[in-house]
Formats: C-alpha cells, structure tokens, sequence
C-alpha cells in the first residue's frame, strides 16, 4: 500500500512510537505483512518506513500505559516471519497461528525513560497536543499516522495501531524527552537562545534546546571552562592534573601516588541527558578504565565569561557499543567526479 511519507524531507523528523503490550520491548519492530483480510494496513507498513538510527517510543499497554522508554533502530527493514501467540503480540485476540510473513527492523540500545510518560501526562495537555495535531494536518496532505486518538467525546488515548509516526513537535513538547531529542541530533550542538513567546508551543518547528552554537569561541570558552574546573579540582586535591587533549583520546590525566586515572570532560550551556562521543573516545573508554564528567547548565555572558555549572561524574566509565546511535556518516568519495564547477 501506498504510504503518506510526509516527513521524508525533513532529516529530524527521526521518531516513532510502538505501541504494545509484548514483554520483550526494544528487542525489533515485527509486523505481519497482511492484517486478518489479507490486506495490507497501515500500521504494519510502517516498519518499512524506518530507516538506522531512528528512534522508536515504546508505549506499554501493560504497564502504565503510557511511553517507559526507547530504543534505536539498527537497520534497513526486511522480510521477515512472525508466529501469533494466544494473546495477539500486539494485543490482538487471536488463536496461535503458523509462520506468517511480516516486516521486522532491529532495535537496540534500550534505555527506560527517567520520567516515562503515561496517558495521564499526555491527557493534562491534551490542548497542545490536539493543536500540534491540527496545525501537522493543516501543513501535511494525507494521513498523518498520528500515535494518539483524539475526539470530542473521550480522554486521549493510544491509537489503534501497531506502528505510528510521532512528530518531531510533540517530542519538542515534552520535557521528559529532553534525552530523547539531544539524543536525535545529528551534530555537536550548542543551545541558542530557546523561544520563550506565548506561541511558541503551537509551533511545528522549534529550538530543541539543543541547537547550533554559531559562535565557534563561545564553544571554545565553556570546553575551557569545564577543563580547568577540572584540573583545578583534582590539583587541590593534591593530584598531579595534566591536560593531554591535544595528543590523546581523553582531556586529562590525574596522578597520585602510584594510581593513575584518565578523565573524559564535556561541558555545556544546556541541561544535558546525552553528549557526543568521537571513535577514538569510545575504543578508549572501552579498553581502560576512564572516569567522566559532565558539567552542564554552565552560564556563558557576552564577554565569553563562565560562571558555575552542574557536576556529574561516571567512574569507572564504560560506554555499551549497544546504546551509541550514530548521528554522522564518515563516506569515501567515490570515482567518477567531474573536476571543476558544475555547468549551468
């Protein structure tokens, strides 16, 4: 069937939710092919529509309900089987039945919400989220696919589906997704200024809280900043501090005694639940013992002065391969460019 990629031009528009009520959650998405008259149906579809490192919500019809957590999606989509249980994996009565086609998509790196995000939530700002809903239909041709049913005569509720797209606006909206959006992003960013006017919910697209720093010095000066907050700490502390930024893949090496310790530093003007991790960091953390801190929530003024900051320190840090999404591409150029400008 054809299906209504409405969001396909725009590279943020990167969330799903499933919804479910399987014990297994962040394992895959599985989807029959074919609904019970043999026809195909939107919902299912739509797991061939995500595409790696998408994010997919997972609502929990069985305990909430409402959203407990998210994974990532690890590949391409492909032609699977799937074997109905007596319940409906998706809680559809339904006796066990045979292998049947269906379409499945790897999931990985699952992370329960710090906050889930239950129907009670969503039912107290209902408004917004039938606003958001209305102003998408306006600007969108076609079904939306949206993840909740919304009427005139009963609460907010999950929609009767398997599968649905979640839009970039309402992930901006809540801010139980902060880690969920930062997570998103597909550069290191810096927070601009967010957008504090009345309307501002109403809008499709928003500051994520999470946006471009333009300003390369202003980048400069908070990294600064939390580096020698840091070897400032652990000189006071009667540490050899040294900075090793420049020729290694970790900031700071701590000595005393006989002991010595690598330290991975990250700091930022915005609250942050995810942060930017390089290969080079990753392979490091992964084969010796690292300690990280983050220190976020930094003032900057315009004179490039910082002030404060909230510690948070991960000793003993190891990052799971399972739970990095990648958010850029490193490509070799292929043969067969043509040199020189394009013509007219």
């Amino acid at each position: 069937m054809p299906v209504n990629r409405w969001w396909r031009h725009d590279p943020n528009e990167r969330f799903w939710v499933e919804i479910t009520n399987r014990e297994d959650i962040g394992t895959n998405l599985l989807a029959p092919q074919v609904n019970d008259r043999g026809e195909e149906y939107w919902s299912y579809a739509l797991v061939r529509e995500v595409r790696p490192g998408d994010l997919v919500l997972h609502w929990d019809k069985n305990h909430g309900p409402g959203v407990v957590g998210y994974s990532h999606v690890r590949g391409e989509a492909f032609a699977s089987t799937i074997t109905w249980q007596s319940r409906g994996t998706y809680g559809r009565q339904r006796s066990t039945s045979g292998p049947e086609s269906a379409w499945e998509a790897l999931l990985g790196g699952y992370r329960r919400l710090k906050h889930p995000v239950t129907q009670a939530r969503l039912r107290e700002i209902e408004p917004t989220i039938r606003t958001l809903r209305d102003h998408l239909a306006e600007a969108v041709e076609g079904p939306l696919y949206f993840p909740f049913a919304l009427s005139a005569t009963r609460p907010l509720r999950a929609a009767q589906g398997y599968l649905t797209k979640l839009p970039r606006a309402l992930v901006e909206e809540l801010p139980e997704l902060l880690e969920l959006r930062q997570t998103a992003i597909s550069e290191p960013h810096e927070a601009e200024a967010p957008d504090l006017s009345p309307s501002s919910s109403t809008k499709l697209v928003r500051s994520s809280g999470y946006g471009r720093q333009h300003d390369a010095k202003r980048r400069q000066a908070v990294e600064r900043y939390a580096m020698d907050l840091v070897l400032g700490h652990y000189g006071s502390l009667g540490y050899e501090a040294e900075d090793v930024g420049d020729h290694s893949p970790w900031d700071i090496t701590v000595r005393k005694d006989e002991s010595e310790t690598h330290i991975e530093v990250k700091g930022s003007t915005t609250t942050r639940e995810a942060i930017d991790l390089t290969e080079g960091e990753v392979r490091h953390a992964e084969g010796i013992s690292t300690c990280l801190i983050v220190i976020d929530q930094i003032e900057l003024d315009d004179d490039l002065r910082c002030h404060g900051g909230r510690w948070r320190t991960w000793t003993a840090w190891r990052p799971r391969r399972e739970e990095l999404i990648a958010t850029a591409y490193r490509y070799p150029l292929p043969e067969g460019s043509h040199r020189g400008r394009p013509s007219a």
